[in-house]
């Protein structure tokens, strides 16, 4: 029981001393770095909207990037319109919303590869209704964001922590979640389904929600980075590749945990920048093939493999003291 304790006191520790050095590194490093930390922030929040629903309920949303396209655009349309910025972002969440509680009850009745391949279609479908809404989108030609008339520096700064902000509620949130009857509920989903609802649980209700709290949370993050971008296209918002990095740095990190995908996405993201910096030219395959050894070697990602190494070393520990 004191072990329990302690590991969760040094749990704390760590994470408190996390906050702070990201709280204060954006005053000590160059405006690079603060860029690609952003692009790791905003990638956490993609991997953890995944897991919402790949680590939760077991269901695969490939097409997830389509709420991430849709906040992006909504925030980018309204805001050409002379409307603020947080305004904008929650009108994109609530469009988010709608879209997947319309589509939500046909499509979450497919499983497997039916489901992914049914939200693939969604996006496609969506990127199509962009490209050829001109009037409102740009269509081919993309749509522009305002700039902030501030120095580099400070609107660095400032994309910074808002992504920054947005990843520590996703986080929040995932914890809530896990913690309540609706956590117990949805990960009985992806245990057996048929048996969850032969207990009377309404799996229907509960994946629907777990998918809209997933779009809410995606479609922030991509208004987010529209207005950092100030430019966006609908092959770059709406692009399947934001949705599958996500899925791999879930992967990566493990499914199913709170910190899997966060560890996920940072390894899988400086990782990808190493190797691109040193092999430009090969630099998709040696990251393709770095991502089959680790799915290979190991499955369940490195989180659970850790905590699963430390849980049979304690066991074997026990053992050989009781002997």
């Amino acid at each position: 029981m004191i072990r329990i304790e302690n590991s969760k006191i040094w749990l704390l520790i760590v994470l408190a001393v996390a906050l702070v050095v990201l709280i204060v590194i954006p005053w000590l490093i160059t405006g690079y770095w603060l860029r690609l930390l952003t692009v790791v922030f905003m990638y956490v929040i993609v991997a953890k909207c995944v897991d919402f629903m790949l680590g939760y309920t077991g269901y695969v949303p490939f097409g997830n990037v389509v709420f991430f396209g849709l906040g992006a655009y909504t925030t980018g349309i309204l805001m050409s319109q002379a409307w603020p910025f947080f305004p904008s972002m929650l009108v994109g969440a609530a469009v988010s919303a709608l879209v997947c509680l319309s589509v939500g009850i046909p499509v979450l009745r497919l499983r497997g590869h039916y489901f992914a391949v049914a939200t693939i279609g969604l996006n496609g479908a969506m990127m199509a209704i962009a490209l050829n809404a001109t009037r409102l989108t740009g269509g081919a030609m993309g749509l522009s964001f305002p700039i902030i008339q501030k120095s580099p520096g400070v609107v660095y700064k400032y994309f910074y922590f808002l992504m920054f902000a947005l990843m520590i509620i996703v986080l929040i949130v995932n914890f809530i979640i896990i913690r309540s009857r609706f956590g117990y509920a949805i990960r009985s989903i992806k245990s057996n389904e048929e048996a969850a609802r032969s207990l009377g649980i309404n799996t229907t209700f509960y994946k629907i929600t777990t998918w809209i709290i997933s779009a809410v949370l995606t479609s922030f993050a991509g208004a987010i980075y529209g207005y950092w971008m100030s430019y966006i296209s609908t092959a770059e918002v709406f692009g399947v590749t934001i949705s599958l990095t996500g899925i791999l740095m879930v992967l990566f990190g493990g499914a199913g945990t709170i910190f899997g995908p966060v560890i996920g996405a940072f390894i899988f993201q400086f990782l990808s920048e190493v190797i691109w910096s040193q092999f430009l030219e090969y630099h998709l395959g040696i990251l393709g093939i770095v991502t089959i050894l680790v799915i290979f070697f190991i499955p369940r990602g490195i989180l659970t493999s850790i905590s699963e190494w430390i849980k049979r070393a304690r066991e074997k520990k026990q053992t050989e003291v009781a002997k």
